[in-house]
């Protein structure tokens, strides 16, 4: 019971934190990216020592970049979002997030009970053994509906069309961004990627999904000349 409380009072303060720096000022938006950016790659470039792990030196500067650029590369396009517009707005990396927090929430709910009564197959077995179609099917679910709600509201200015193969896209590329993040944990034999936020892990186990799916959506805005 106390891990469930500690959990959801980090929570809170967790997406209290983000909202605040997505919806006040530039700011502050950037003091966020830093954070995040040097958050993430400290605990990328720490996680095979905290694992007793030791990499060859072309192992490790080949492991440290490509890690290094893949996260930078993710928070580069949540920048492009803010700023798409020559002036800043985090309304639109407000409803990235949004979906993608919709899709962790229906895969979760969704893997957890249907999922567990009709023993769904497992998506990867080998790499994240709690993973199963049903809440890949559910979370994606959520993410679409996340998606037209924010249409409907105007959070999202473009066609419902374009919203759901929105949802569709932010939900795959997510799922693709954690499975990659659990891969790099289950290589070196670690649970979480820090312990900054209690109950909830480090800040890739809380932004993996968004390291993908925020390239990918950017870039289907982009062909479509929407941004």
């Amino acid at each position: 019971m106390k891990s469930v409380v500690v959990r959801t009072i980090s929570g809170a303060v967790f997406v209290a934190v983000m909202l605040l720096c997505l919806l006040t000022s530039s700011r502050l938006f950037g003091l966020l990216i830093a954070f995040m950016a040097f958050g993430m790659c400290y605990e990328y470039l720490t996680m095979p020592s905290k694992a007793g792990v030791k990499l060859g030196t072309t192992q490790h500067i080949i492991y440290s970049l490509s890690g290094v650029l893949y996260i930078l590369c993710g928070l580069a396009f949540m920048i492009v979002l803010a700023f798409r517009a020559g002036e800043f707005s985090g309304l639109m990396p407000l409803g990235f997030f949004l979906m993608i927090w919709a899709s962790d929430v229906g895969a979760y709910c969704v893997g957890s009970t249907l999922g567990q009564a009709f023993h769904s197959r497992k998506m990867a077995p080998k790499i994240s053994p709690n993973k199963t179609w049903a809440g890949f099917i559910g979370g994606m679910v959520f993410c679409i509906i996340a998606a037209v709600i924010m249409q409907v509201t105007g959070l999202l200015k473009m066609p419902l069309s374009i919203c759901i193969a929105l949802g569709t896209v932010i939900h795959c590329t997510g799922v693709l961004g954690d499975l990659l993040e659990s891969a790099w944990k289950r290589r070196f034999g670690v649970k979480d990627s820090g312990n900054l936020i209690p109950g909830h892990g480090g800040l890739l186990d809380r932004f993996d999904s968004s390291l993908l799916a925020f390239p990918a959506g950017t870039i289907l805005l982009l062909l479509l000349k929407l941004i």
